[in-house]
């Protein structure tokens, strides 16, 4: 049993180090981005996107170079299921919404298309080097055209930045990016320690620990930066900080991963737990088409990820 309890101290406190890590990352980020008047939206699809994605960076780049392919895949697979069904499920269940028409019309398009890219790459087994290059050059395109795009966003249902406040201090700004970084390295080395002594304690794969503790433990973030937004009424941070994160985890984070090192892909990936992240991610075109999600569609995406996690270890 000490070994057990180390196993979950290892897993307690890196998950801590991972959200203590991205929020600081994101908080200053945003703040730096707001000093530059960048737009709600704009930050949500790109800054706490990315901010609240570090800990799956770190923790794939990181389990991918220590040969823990199962985990790294299966971090990415369980991460981009939980933003969807457990953190926009959560969301609209404490809140209702109402979905901005452009990002149904583009941004849902290109989180599609991802779906789209990792199945073809990762069809024969390997996530190679060249399918990594698409990846990111996708991932790329993205910024590009978000970025050329973003004058085209609404202010009309987000709040007015309220971070130009007071001097911008960028250099403590980027002097708390950096320890924030650290933060997460540290973080991702502990709860990968930590996951994989728990596997090995209750002869549990490593696929289905990277599924589903992992993932949950690395969308935490994600699900924080959510609630903080709720309360300020910033919807858009919301959605952008869901679909951004899940873009860049498929094209962003396992690209450079894959690039790093190719990516073996478990058969059961590609059989089960592919075809559940391409189905979530599917189900938002209905829900997005009618501008609004509601709580009845938030407890319905909210009861299908408690369904696939009950499943997954069902089958264990």
């Amino acid at each position: 049993m000490s070994l057990l309890f180390i196993a979950l101290a290892k897993l307690t406190v890196g998950m801590l180090f991972l959200i203590g890590g991205a929020e600081l990352l994101t908080y200053h980020c945003i703040a730096l981005a707001r000093h530059l008047g960048v737009r709600p939206i704009v930050i949500g699809l790109t800054v706490v996107a990315f901010g609240t994605s570090a800990p799956e960076f770190f923790v794939t780049m990181i389990a991918n170079l220590q040969d823990r392919a199962d985990l790294a895949v299966g971090n990415i697979i369980g991460s981009n299921i939980a933003n969807i069904g457990l953190i926009l499920g959560v969301a609209a269940m404490i809140q209702p919404f109402s979905i901005p028409k452009r990002i149904a019309r583009v941004e849902l398009p290109f989180l599609v298309l991802s779906v789209i890219l990792i199945g073809i790459a990762a069809w024969n087994g390997i996530l190679s080097r060249p399918a990594a290059l698409i990846l990111i050059l996708s991932f790329c395109l993205y910024l590009y055209f978000l970025m050329d795009k973003r004058s085209s966003y609404s202010l009309s249902s987000e709040s007015v930045a309220d971070g130009n406040n007071g001097p911008p201090r960028y250099l403590f700004r980027l002097v708390m990016i950096v320890l924030s970084f650290g933060g997460l390295v540290l973080g991702s080395h502990l709860l990968i320690e930590g996951a994989a002594s728990v596997a090995r304690f209750f002869h549990c794969p490593e696929l289905i620990i990277g599924l589903s503790l992992t993932a949950i433990g690395t969308s935490l973030p994600e699900l924080a930066s959510t609630i903080s937004a709720l309360r300020r009424n910033e919807t858009g941070l919301v959605i952008g900080n869901v679909l951004g994160s899940n873009f860049a985890n498929s094209c962003g984070i396992l690209g450079f991963a894959a690039l790093v090192k190719p990516l073996y892909i478990n058969p059961h990936v590609l059989v089960t737990d592919f075809p559940a992240m391409a189905a979530f991610s599917l189900a938002l075109i209905p829900i997005f088409r009618d501008g609004r999600i509601s709580r009845l569609e938030g407890v319905m995406l909210f009861t299908a990820y408690f369904s696939y996690v009950t499943i997954i270890y069902l089958k264990m």
